[in-house]
């Protein structure tokens, strides 16, 4: 069978397409393989570096030797409770006797008028006051007091009492904690008297 020259045309036309693009696909033929761009340091196209995680340095024990720390308070229906514990970090036996002397301090660093509430029954009956008694604090060992109070408000002439900073007279001076202290309009602060911490084994 006799091809057109017309058709003839077309096929060798399209032979030569194929051709070319598979010369241009073939490594090593025509232009260098592109090479993978690397953005120096500092350019605005640069990727930060991945943040690592480190936890928050533990706090160091205090020219006095004492380390004073509050846990987390607990809320239900208003009610705040509130663990704060005194540790021995130094190399002398300490003794905490009796409530401890509380006082609240505003953001300001103003103290707050506050009424305290030796044993907390005003605040709450939920919480255990182990009544004051002579507590020995070893190097190493740790007393410790619950706070209670209730963040409710039903004043309008005085705004809530807040305060930020929670400061505890000791035998070696004052130690202080900061915190969110809530009282709202009732300005009682329920303190439960010094217990040793007991060490588990």
């Amino acid at each position: 069978m006799t091809v057109p020259p017309a058709m003839r045309v077309c096929v060798s036309a399209v032979a030569l397409i194929c051709l070319a693009g598979c010369a241009a696909q073939a490594p090593g033929a025509g232009a260098a393989p592109a090479r993978p761009t690397v953005t120096p340091p500092g350019h605005p196209l640069a990727q930060p570096p991945p943040t690592v995680w480190s936890p928050s340095p533990a706090p160091s024990c205090a020219g006095s030797g004492l380390l004073l720390y509050a846990e987390a308070p607990t809320a239900a229906m208003g009610l705040r409770v509130q663990t704060v514990t005194l540790t021995n970090c130094g190399d002398t036996v300490r003794q905490v006797k009796g409530y401890p002397r509380v006082r609240l301090l505003d953001e300001d660093g103003e103290p707050l008028e506050v009424k305290i509430d030796r044993g907390a029954r005003r605040v709450t009956t939920a919480i255990q006051d182990p009544g004051p008694k002579a507590v020995t604090v070893r190097p190493g060992r740790s007393a410790a007091f619950t706070l209670a109070w209730r963040n409710t408000y039903g004043g309008t002439t005085h705004p809530p009492a807040v305060g930020a900073t929670l400061v505890v007279t000791t035998g070696s001076g004052r130690q202080r904690v900061s915190g969110l202290f809530d009282l709202g309009s009732t300005n009682l602060l329920g303190v439960t008297a010094w217990t040793p911490v007991t060490v588990k084994r």
